[in-house]
């Protein structure tokens, strides 16, 4: 209806034309997992909220994931997972997407997922302030994040993001160093 109100053909635009959105996002729930309810919601999430949303599925081997964000060149890459192994594939894709020089945010969600863990051991790998790594907690946050990273104030965000996985690493490790451990006789 908009397209028509603005005297554009609909039929005339072509499928691949991404103008008309806020954004596009790619999704996938990465390789060996299976879970996809939570990446179907923000999907659908994201979609209502104007967002060309591209998922590619469950069990998205890392090399499919970045190719397929580099042919569609989107905006956002979003991985999703719900058991632990996921967490390593994360980084995993992480690391691949430095070793390209890709450029998109990386935004991490699922069950098994915490902001501690991008923190500590998915953010390093990748982020940077064009391109930073962040915990979504749920659905219904992502449209938040993603407008923020491609607003007007994604300079500010990003600082704001980028300071607090610093002091949650700094505690990370300094927790780390305080440990003391016991023998197996003594325990």
């Amino acid at each position: 209806e908009k397209m028509i109100a603005e005297g554009k053909d609909p039929d005339a635009v072509s499928a691949d034309d991404t103008s008309a959105f806020a954004g596009t996002f790619l999704i996938a729930t990465v390789k060996g997992d299976v879970h996809d309810i939570g990446k179907n919601i923000v999907a659908v999430v994201l979609g209502c909220n104007n967002y060309k949303v591209y998922d590619i599925g469950v069990m998205v081997p890392c090399d499919k994931i970045l190719d397929e964000a580099q042919r569609l060149n989107v905006d956002v890459i979003g991985l999703s997972g719900l058991i632990t192994p996921s967490l390593d594939e994360m980084v995993t894709v992480a690391k691949e997407m430095q070793k390209r020089g890709m450029t998109q945010p990386l935004l991490i969600g699922g069950a098994t997922t915490s902001k501690m863990h991008t923190a500590v051991k998915i953010a390093p790998s990748y982020f940077s302030p064009i391109h930073p790594v962040i915990h979504v907690l749920d659905a219904s946050r992502s449209v938040t994040v993603v407008s923020s990273l491609l607003g007007e104030s994604k300079t500010e965000y990003v600082e704001s993001i980028s300071e607090e996985y610093e002091e949650m690493r700094e505690d990370y490790y300094a927790g780390l160093e305080n440990r003391s451990y016991l023998s197996l006789a003594k325990a």
